[in-house]
């Protein structure tokens, strides 16, 4: 067996070109940016930006209703602070309060409870006559 060797110093050439080619063809092994904290919160909650965004625009029309603009100018708020506060609240809290806002009955419409409370005073009534 008589194997050729090359010259020691080709081989270690060789090898450092090897070595170096090889880890500049590597991709970064890290990659690091600044993360906003409602980024992550958006994250963990699975909020979307066309979903917040559509979130605040109901809630931005809920409040531009006349009668609900009646109502807080009687409690006392104005419309620039309510303005204000919408623009502070966070994305899961628009997002909550939109979803209530959704999920509110249309006007005239009773529920079951409500149905069965006046129906029970209905009978009351009638039997006390």
């Amino acid at each position: 067996m008589n194997t050729r060797r090359l010259p020691s110093r080709l081989s270690s050439q060789l090898v450092a070109a090897l070595l170096t080619s090889g880890l500049l063809a590597l991709p970064p092994a890290a990659h690091a940016e600044l993360i906003g904290t409602q980024t992550i919160a958006n994250q963990a909650s699975g909020l979307s930006a066309g979903a917040v965004a559509h979130d605040r625009q109901v809630l931005s029309q809920f409040l531009a209703r006349a009668d609900v603009q009646a109502r807080l100018q009687r409690l006392g708020v104005s419309e620039n602070l309510t303005q204000q506060r919408v623009a502070a609240l966070s994305d899961s809290e628009v997002a909550s309060l939109a979803s209530r806002i959704n999920s509110l009955p249309a006007a005239g419409t009773l529920g079951f409870q409500e149905t069965v409370i006046i129906l029970l005073v209905a009978i009351l009534v009638v039997l006390a006559l």
